[in-house]
């Protein structure tokens, strides 16, 4: 079916080239990581001779070099386009275009409004100075009043009718100013709003806000005797479109939540978030999303000169503790692993290789700049739910869920919104998670169970002609539950692990008969019965050398 078009009255044959106006929408856009390429494409009826086309409303920051046409047989036709019947020309007109029908008719009508509400303002504020003034002289005259007839009552006078009828004549006069005032007080607020609905609508009237807008002009010759359908295909560059994963998950349980729960499962869906300020509308288009990096280039990083120098060995060892995170290669069959919530939407990490996704159906992203969910894909997992508490890093007992990537293609990385029976819980992050590759997700803090932990640096040993420094402590986790079901916790804590001669640590004890592993860890699981109570305690000793200082 052709797209509408308008064809010019005065447009004839043998009196130049003939102009129409063609619907040509947004079909297809590809985005990228900082751009998008848009693919426009409709069918158009040409008539017989040289023809303009006009295509309105394209993204005016289209790239012009990227721009390009082609045209090729409508739908239901297989023979092919005479080689003459081509895009002989493609440009892009730019211009601004002005809302002039939201400008105010009289501007100098508006300037004389502004200019009698400003003096009505002056005047009302002169009035309400002058009521001021005479409702402190009121005041004043009223105290020396009451002082008179404290002074005719110590002196025996006793002028009843005339002391009444003053005070009452003042309190009237006072009582008629304050209203007078507070009637004054208002109409100053409302002046005050007049005053500025003016000045706004002034400002829109001295300053005519424009848009930029942009047309294609294709130039076409159907040297057939009759009117041909085509159909026209137009492909550019934009920036100002960007895409990033978002994922949403939902943690399906039974009735026993939290308890180890073989039958639960995790229904995550794969989103694009999807930014455009391009000036255009993408309405009902087919999306899809690149992770590839043009305009990171192809050239080698450049290498550098790195210097090493020989120095003097100093008589002591300068020792700084510092924090590592350990990392893993996927979950493997038991391998810990955790996702750190960012506040940031990440970059996309597409694990090395270029991927190209698809969104699940059609979908409409307007050009407002603001962020729009678009579904790529989703699954659901069987998922191993227990909970996890490691109390140095936070006082709680969370719940975790351990599952794999069920879909057949890779879970980017990026933020993940979490879901629960009783609606949104938070939001985490995943890193890339290939196919049937396992990961983990946090659920947020069990409410009915409490974590407290307290460390203990013990008494300093230190022997006879010794030059080592023991440093003993001692760690007490006490867990407790507020419910009256039973619970399972997997408890973990560390010890110091050295990394110099000078400096050992010295494993003591840990309840249970827990030992740490070459990282320091140390696992217990913990079973709590309902409204229990569990003590877990840890002693290790930090031994130093008198040469290491920082410690």
């Amino acid at each position: 079916m052709a797209s509408p078009a308008l064809t010019t009255p005065d447009a004839a044959p043998g009196q130049g080239a003939r102009e129409l106006i063609a619907l040509v929408p947004v079909t297809e856009v590809t985005l990228l990581e900082d751009r998008a390429m848009v693919t426009r494409e409709g069918v158009i009826e040409l008539p017989p001779g040289r023809v303009r086309v006009f295509i309105h409303g394209v993204a005016p920051v289209l790239v012009d070099k990227t721009l390009s046409a082609r045209l090729s047989p409508p739908p239901g036709e297989d023979a092919p386009l005479p080689e003459d019947l081509q895009v002989r020309n493609l440009s892009i007109d730019r211009r601004r275009v002005s809302a002039e029908s939201e400008l105010p008719t009289d501007v100098a009508e508006i300037r004389e409004q502004l200019r009698n509400k400003e003096r009505e303002l002056e005047a009302k504020i002169l009035h309400r100075t002058r009521i001021d003034a005479e409702l402190g002289s009121l005041h004043q005259l009223f105290e020396l009043t009451l002082g008179e007839i404290n002074e005719d009552v110590a002196w025996g006078r006793q002028e009843r009718p005339r002391w009444r009828e003053q005070v009452l004549d003042l309190e009237s006069r006072l009582r008629e100013l304050s209203l007078e005032r507070r009637h004054i007080d208002v109409g100053l607020e409302q002046l005050q709003d007049a005053l500025k609905d003016l000045r706004v609508l002034l400002g829109a009237s001295s300053k005519l806000d424009s848009q930029l807008r942009a047309d294609l002009s294709l130039e076409l010759h159907n040297t057939g005797p009759v009117a041909r359908r085509v159909r026209l295909r137009v492909d550019y560059l934009v920036p100002g479109a960007m895409w990033r994963p978002w994922h949403r998950a939902r943690l399906i349980e039974s009735e026993g939540e939290g308890q180890g729960d073989d039958q639960a499962s995790v229904a995550l869906r794969c989103d694009a978030a999807v930014w455009q300020a391009t000036g255009e509308d993408w309405s009902e288009v087919a999306l899809r999303f690149s992770t590839e990096r043009p305009s990171l280039g192809v050239a080698p990083p450049r290498l550098h000169d790195d210097p090493l120098r020989v120095q003097r060995r100093g008589s002591t060892v300068e020792v700084q503790a510092r924090e590592e995170q350990l990392h893993d290669v996927g979950l493997g069959a038991d391998q810990p692993a955790t996702s750190e919530a960012v506040d940031e939407l990440p970059g996309i990490d597409d694990g090395g290789e270029a991927r190209l996704l698809s969104a699940a159906t059609k979908a409409s992203v307007p050009g407002d700049g603001r962020p729009h969910r678009v579904p790529i894909f989703e699954f659901e997992a069987p998922a191993e739910v227990a909970l996890l508490c490691a109390p140095e890093l936070v006082p709680a007992v969370m719940l975790r869920s351990r599952h794999a990537n069920a879909a057949k293609l890779p879970l980017l990385a990026g933020p993940v919104d979490l879901i629960r029976n009783s609606g949104l819980v938070g939001r985490t992050s995943l890193a890339y998670v290939a196919p049937g590759e396992r990961f983990e997700l946090g659920w947020g803090p069990d409410p009915s169970l409490r974590v407290h932990r307290e460390v203990e640096e013990l008494e300093v040993e230190r022997r006879m002609m010794s030059a080592w420094t023991r440093k003993p402590r001692k760690v007490e986790i006490k867990l407790s539950n507020l419910s009256a079901a039973a619970k399972t916790i997997e408890l973990r804590e560390r010890i110091a692990v050295s990394e110099l001669e000078k400096v050992e640590v010295e494993f003591g004890s840990a309840s249970q008969g827990v030992k740490p592993d070459r990282d320091g860890m140390l696992r217990w699981t913990v079973a709590l019965a309902g409204f229990g109570r569990e003590q877990v305690e840890l002693r290790w000793t930090l031994i130093v050398h008198d040469d290491v200082v920082g410690l």
